[in-house]
This record gives structure tokens, sequence and C-alpha cells, in this order.
């Protein structure tokens, strides 16, 4: 099964976008999986089911800010470089999918509403909007790995 599989099926089994994304390269990046899976536990439903930034890309950040961030405050170049990488990364996947914003992706529903959820599963918009960034996030990540992952 392909990381992007591993990310899709733990969307839905019931992890956020942010949790499938993140948890699928844990052990790639030296992060206890469990670890990792509460991190990013609430940047799910656009940040705290608020709409804004969708939650996979939010997972693909962390990662990017695992695999180039800075550990100590005087190092402004790998704070720049993962500054870098994010800025691409987030360019990247709003001219891929028009917008980086969740209710803006799913068409204008709020997540706090019951029945706005209900449309959502009814419209099926978790597998075609959601698994879809879920893949593309893991697939953009992929390609810059560093070759030892």
């Amino acid at each position: 099964m392909t990381r992007a599989e591993k990310a899709v099926a733990l969307h839905n089994a019931g992890s956020a976008c942010s949790q499938a994304v993140f948890a699928v390269f844990a052990r790639d990046l030296g992060i206890d999986y469990a670890l990792a899976h509460r991190l990013a536990c609430g940047f799910g439903g656009g940040v705290g089911r608020r709409g804004m930034i969708c939650g996979a890309v939010s997972g693909g950040v962390l990662v990017l800010s695992v695999l180039y961030g800075s550990t100590r405050s005087e190092d402004q170049e790998a704070k720049l470089k993962t500054y870098d990488a994010v800025a691409k990364f987030l360019d990247a996947m709003e001219k891929s999918k028009g917008s980086l914003q969740c209710r803006t992706l799913l068409g204008g529903l709020d997540l706090w509403k019951e029945a706005d959820r209900d449309e959502m599963k009814a419209k099926g918009l978790s597998d075609s909007v959601c698994n879809s960034l879920i893949a593309d996030v893991v697939a953009y990540i992929e390609d810059i790995l560093p070759p030892e992952m």
C-alpha cells in the first residue's frame, strides 16, 4: 500500500485530513506515530473545524517543518529554507485546487453544522475533495523527500 493509499485509508477510518497526511510520514521523520497523529489533530476541518486552511495542507506544512525547520532560534537559514519550501508547496496546492481554504473547497459548508456535515456526506465530498487533496499532498511531499526516505 502506498503512503497516499494509507493516508486515504486513515481518513476514511476517521482521522482528520491533517492527521492522515502527517501520520503517514511519522516513521520517516523519526516521530512516534501516535504523537504525530495527536499533534496534527487540531488542524482538522480547516483548523478546529473553522474552515480555514485545509487540514491536508496543514499536515503537509507539518511534514515540511520537521524536514527543514530550525531547531534553534539563531538558525535563521533553516527557518528561511522552511518558509521557502512551504511557500512553494502552498502555491502548488492552490494552483492545483483553486483554494487552500477548507470551507471554500467544500462549497461553503460549515463543518460545525450537522446539516452541512450530512450534506458533505450526501455529496461525497469527503472522497472527491478531501481524499483527492490528501493523496495530492502526500504525492507532493514524496516528490521532495530526500532519497534516503
